[in-house]
Parts: C-alpha cells; sequence; structure tokens
C-alpha cells in the first residue's frame, strides 16, 4: 500500500506541477518533515492527508484511504 500511496502522491505532484517544498509552503510544515510525510504517508495525521488531497486534487476516501 505504502508504493502505491506515494506513486499516487508523486504523480499528482507532477501533473499539477507542484514540487516538494512548495507542498511544505502549502502545508504549513517545515521542508525536512514534508519529505519525512511524503516518504511514510501512511503515518500522516488524518487532517495532513485531508489538506494534502485537496491541493492535489485527490479523492481522499479513494486515493488515500482505499475505501
Amino acid at each position: 500500500m505504502n508504493d502505491k500511496l506515494k506513486e499516487t502522491i508523486e504523480y499528482a505532484m507532477f501533473k499539477h506541477k507542484v514540487s516538494k517544498l512548495e507542498l511544505s509552503e502549502y502545508m504549513d510544515v517545515s521542508y525536512p518533515t514534508m519529505l519525512s510525510k511524503l516518504k511514510r504517508p501512511e503515518l500522516m495525521k488524518f487532517s495532513e492527508a485531508d489538506k494534502l488531497c485537496k491541493i492535489l486534487n485527490l479523492e481522499l476516501r479513494v486515493d488515500f484511504l482505499n475505501i
């Protein structure tokens, strides 16, 4: 699941031309923190996952939670 989730996030970042640095600014976290969250996205808080999905135009239930 971790690899599929990471690929989904990476593809959405590529599709929307959002860099990791920009994403950290949009999510109000430091760049090193953003890197660790992207490395292990399954450990994100629900609120962080929700915000990430809104920024990258992902469906939280489908793309992130696999519901």
